[in-house]
């Protein structure tokens, strides 16, 4: 259900922006409330609680981003507020990140590796990634995962490259273990 309310209100922001030509200003808003919100988790917990009237959820929303945010955010958070939808405003902005990323041709991708990478060895994944794929541009996360023992693992979305040595190793034993050594 989370899922399609992401999806329903997500698309909405998304298209409204489209048509009222504020893609990137909408975006920049979304993602300082993202921030703000994930540093104060009580403000939305409070928020949720079932007791505190949909008036003053407005209000509270009103006061903490009324100056920094458009009519078109604002007018978001009250339609949800008022749909008993608050519960999902990170997800509501999460689809929407994605959404934006998708259509401004952004890669987000993940790149898990046992030791921390050179300058120069980003540099190479990023082309090799923009040069593979249909993104304009890339975000990437390096991370050090030193169960991999080696190589390299790249995330994109739902797609998996899997280049490490625990990989290899564990098809390697899948294999062994097919073998049947005769006496």
């Amino acid at each position: 259900m989370a899922k399609l309310v992401s999806k329903v209100y997500g698309d909405a922001l998304f298209s409204l922006a489209l048509e009222e030509n504020k893609l990137e200003s909408l975006w920049k808003e979304t993602a300082q409330m993202q921030q703000i919100l994930k540093e104060n988790p009580e403000f939305l917990s409070v928020l949720r609680h079932p007791e505190v009237p949909q008036k003053k959820k407005i209000s509270a929303f009103a006061e903490v981003f009324g100056q920094d945010v458009s009519k078109e955010i604002m007018g978001l958070l009250n339609v949800m507020v008022k749909k008993g939808r608050v519960r999902e405003i990170h997800s509501v902005l999460e689809y929407f990140d994605t959404q934006v990323k998708e259509y401004l041709k952004i890669g987000v991708v993940e790149v898990a590796t046992p030791m921390p990478l050179s300058e120069e060895q980003k540099k190479q994944i990023e082309n090799k990634l923009l040069e593979v794929s249909e993104y304009e541009t890339v975000s990437v996360d390096y991370r050090i995962e030193k169960s991999l023992l080696g190589g390299i693992v790249i995330r994109i979305g739902n797609r998996v490259l899997d280049n490490s040595i625990r990989s290899k190793l564990d098809r390697m034993t899948r294999e062994l273990s097919k073998v049947k050594l005769s006496s």
